[in-house]
């Protein structure tokens, strides 16, 4: 009887929460693995027997069956969590909701809730820590665009188990067009998030806006692996600004003191040298490749920065000056 009843709290712990399911073959294997030799007949008769006193919900309509905690079960029906654990979930909550797409955030929060309980009820004073600290953005914060919860679902279950996904993905300024992606990874910047991955049996990875895929189907077919790859070294390579400006230059700009001081404390990777020149403005030299992030960087300290070489780069910093000046005046 005491196996039984350790077999089946086993059981209920390998059991997702909706929309994800398991089915009782791949039950039955997790439970061998465990050391309980079980047919799956009797792990069907036990999960009736469960969802009798436990929130569970079996989907019967595609194959292959399985079953799930309901999504509006408790978030740790098995497990307690502590102050600390609950502390971290609330954070993550905080400062990750923009990063993380609706559909995640939608499966994440009964955690959040049951966090919330256990921080409330607690009385060592870590509820109030969430009223002490403050993440303030640089630059104007966007909102992220809406994802389709079901479609963030098939990406994110495709890149943790592997898989190949079929989409329709719609580019900004052309039609949709259909591909078989394998997951590589995601990345974020600013509001939006990013599938990095490739299409079919090319090698060639390429950026996919989440928010801009209109559909999205999951296969049982494994992805296809990219000798090498890693998306730290992919991003360092300039990923993120493919065909725009790759090549790494040497960056001379001089900056007004207070505009550029805040490069002693936080220097620029690459940066070589930061001197201050005879009239009081700070000259920077780093070697940096000539990206749009980088531009976007320099143009945003207006006059308070003077692009000094390579020439082509001083050339496109002063044609934006001219184009605004042009505008302002009509």
């Amino acid at each position: 009887m005491v196996d039984t009843a350790i077999r089946k709290i086993e059981m209920l712990r390998h059991i997702p929460r909706e929309p994800r399911k398991i089915s009782t073959s791949e039950l039955r294997a997790r439970l061998a693995a465990a050391g309980f030799e079980v047919t799956q007949r009797t792990i069907q008769r036990n999960l009736q027997d469960l969802s009798a006193h436990f929130p569970l919900v079996s989907d019967e309509r595609n194959t292959p069956y399985g079953w799930s905690w309901s999504k509006d079960s408790a978030a740790e029906p098995l497990q307690s969590m502590d102050a600390a654990t609950a502390l971290t979930f609330t954070m993550a909550e905080e400062y990750l909701k923009e990063m993380l797409p609706i559909g995640v955030l939608s499966l994440m929060d009964p955690h959040f809730r049951h966090a919330h309980h256990v921080l409330e009820s607690n009385g060592n004073g870590l509820f109030a820590w969430r009223d002490k600290i403050r993440l303030l953005p640089r630059s104007q914060p966007l909102q992220p665009p809406e994802i389709d919860p079901d479609i963030a679902r098939v990406v994110y279950d495709s890149l943790l188990h592997d898989r190949r996904f079929a989409a329709t993905y719609k580019p900004r300024d052309s039609e949709p067009r259909q591909y078989i992606l394998s997951p590589q990874g995601l990345a974020f910047r600013d509001a939006v998030t990013y599938l990095v991955a490739n299409h079919r049996d090319y090698d060639d990875v390429v950026m996919f806006a989440l928010h801009r895929f209109l559909e999205a189907e999951e296969t049982d077919q494994p992805k296809r692996e990219l000798a090498d790859f890693n998306i730290d070294d992919w991003v360092g390579r300039g990923g993120f600004d493919a065909g725009q400006h790759e090549k790494t230059i040497r960056l001379v700009a001089r900056f007004s003191s207070g505009a550029g001081k805040h490069l002693f404390e936080t220097p620029v990777e690459g940066q070589r040298s930061l001197t201050v020149c005879d009239d009081a403005r700070l000259e920077l030299t780093a070697d940096v490749r000539d990206t749009h992030q980088l531009r976007w960087w320099l143009r945003g300290f207006g006059p308070d920065v003077e692009i000094k070489s390579p020439k082509p780069l001083r050339d496109w910093a002063i044609e934006g000056i001219q184009r605004q000046l042009a505008t302002y005046e009509t």
